[in-house]
């Protein structure tokens, strides 16, 4: 029969904190929220991300358990699972930046129209959603931009404490700030469909005027899905260097929020 003891009851809570920071966040990241991946690998990843930066953000850690008391462990918890799932939210609200757009971008060329005509298909997601999701994961991914993010997730531990929660009354502001400006980028980036989508409805109703037999619908659904694409296809390089800026700024918000 094998005894369990715990030697240290404040280094365990310590190390427990930190794992609940990383694992909350790690899990809504757009690698990670997938639903293909085993929870087991998500919990396995965060604990050696946990275990490589337990030393440098124990003495952080241990100042929030001396101030509430190791006795207080579930009130930890939550205070670090509150902030981790706040953190966590921000990152993954950039990357919606560009769901966002790109399901703006589905519905003015029409492709959104599906769910008029089928609104038992199961499927929600159009094809520029994924196609702008994936492709901006892959461009942030290779050129390092998550590093900034893994940068400011290490410097919550010094930044945000448990003693010092009024820094965070700052926070109704900058949230306002920040969902506004994602909100203006989604238009900003869909913008050029968007203008394309009010031309071509202006100019089939002047034709529905003017030759009032023609079935303006059905020609609509032509024009918009073709010259849409056709539009999208050339100013797609623009697209995706407008939102990899986008996206560095909003994250540049953010960590100089955090610190």
């Amino acid at each position: 029969m094998i005894n369990i003891s715990v030697v240290d009851i404040q280094a365990l809570t310590c190390f427990w904190l930190v794992f609940t920071r990383w694992l909350l966040i790690l899990i809504q990241l757009p690698i990670f929220d997938n639903s293909g991946i085993p929870n087991t690998v998500k919990v396995l990843f965060s604990i050696i991300i946990s275990y490589c930066f337990y030393p440098l953000v124990s003495g952080e850690v241990y100042k929030d358990i001396q101030y509430l008391g190791v006795e207080n462990f579930w009130a930890l918890t939550i205070f670090y699972a509150v902030v981790s799932l706040l953190i966590g939210f921000i990152v993954k609200v950039l990357m919606d930046l560009f769901t966002a757009s790109g399901s703006i971008i589905t519905q003015q060329i029409g492709f959104g129209a599906v769910a008029y005509f089928d609104p038992q298909s199961g499927s929600r997601i159009g094809p520029f959603e994924s196609l702008i999701k994936w492709t901006m994961l892959i461009m942030i991914i290779s050129s390092g931009a998550l590093l900034p993010m893994f940068k400011g997730v290490f410097n919550s531990f010094f930044s945000v404490h448990a003693y010092d929660i009024g820094k965070m009354v700052r926070s109704p502001e900058f949230f306002i700030h920040i969902f506004k400006g994602l909100f203006l980028s989604s238009l900003l980036l869909a913008s050029p469909l968007i203008f394309t989508n009010m031309l071509i409805t202006s100019i089939l109703g002047i034709v529905a005027r003017t030759v009032p037999q023609m079935n303006v619908i059905m020609v609509s659904f032509v024009v918009n899905i073709g010259l849409g694409l056709t539009v999208f296809a050339a100013s797609s390089t623009e697209f995706f260097n407008v939102a990899f800026r986008l996206y560095t700024e909003k994250l540049g918000d953010w960590f100089q929020f955090l610190i």
